[in-house]
């Protein structure tokens, strides 16, 4: 038969067990629940809600990244819009551009955004990091051809501080000044 001590000993085994499986549960769900978060934020359905969005998301779907092509692949927007160096910068990037769309779309000045002028700023919110992602066989493919060898070869070689979105200023996005003036 057991000392009291020993017993108190064991209910606190236990407890601590509890806590740790609890913990465990608890933390599985949370991250569950974060990737179905992010997996419904991340395409074009929810990037083109707001009204403002609109001109993207229709010049998008002309586009061939947004399946206007003979095999039908679609990138979602966050394919292109964030990075794909490292989740925890995925997952920031994410969060902190999602905080600022909800703010500008709630409280700013909505008519007064230059569209055409935040166009000219694109190297900041398209990554080259989400065009390797999927591009991935592009030294290997542009090896071949003469032309797109040349035209990326300081790329490859890091020479250039050059964004894919500097040279490819309509990819994603098939004439989108014209549906922005629309």
């Amino acid at each position: 038969f057991m000392s009291c001590n020993t017993e108190k000993k064991i209910k606190s085994l236990w407890f601590i067990i509890g806590i740790f499986v609890l913990g465990g549960i608890i933390g599985l769900l949370f991250s569950f629940g974060v990737a179905v978060g992010v997996e419904k934020t991340s395409g074009d359905k929810f990037c083109t809600m707001c009204h403002t969005m609109q001109p993207m998301a229709n010049s998008y779907y002309r586009d061939a990244h947004g399946g206007n092509n003979n095999n039908g692949v679609r990138a979602k927007c966050v394919d292109c819009h964030l990075p794909h160096d490292s989740l925890a910068n995925y997952l920031f990037e994410k969060a902190k551009t999602g905080l600022h769309d909800v703010r500008v779309q709630n409280f700013g000045d909505l008519e007064s955004i230059d569209w055409e002028d935040k166009r000219k700023h694109a190297k900041r919110f398209v990554f080259d990091s989400g065009c390797m992602n999927c591009h991935t066989n592009l030294q290997n493919a542009t090896s071949s051809n003469t032309k797109a060898f040349i035209a990326h070869k300081e790329y490859f070689e890091k020479r250039t501080d050059k964004k894919c979105v500097e040279c490819h200023k309509n990819v994603g996005h098939h004439i989108l000044g014209d549906y922005i003036k629309k």
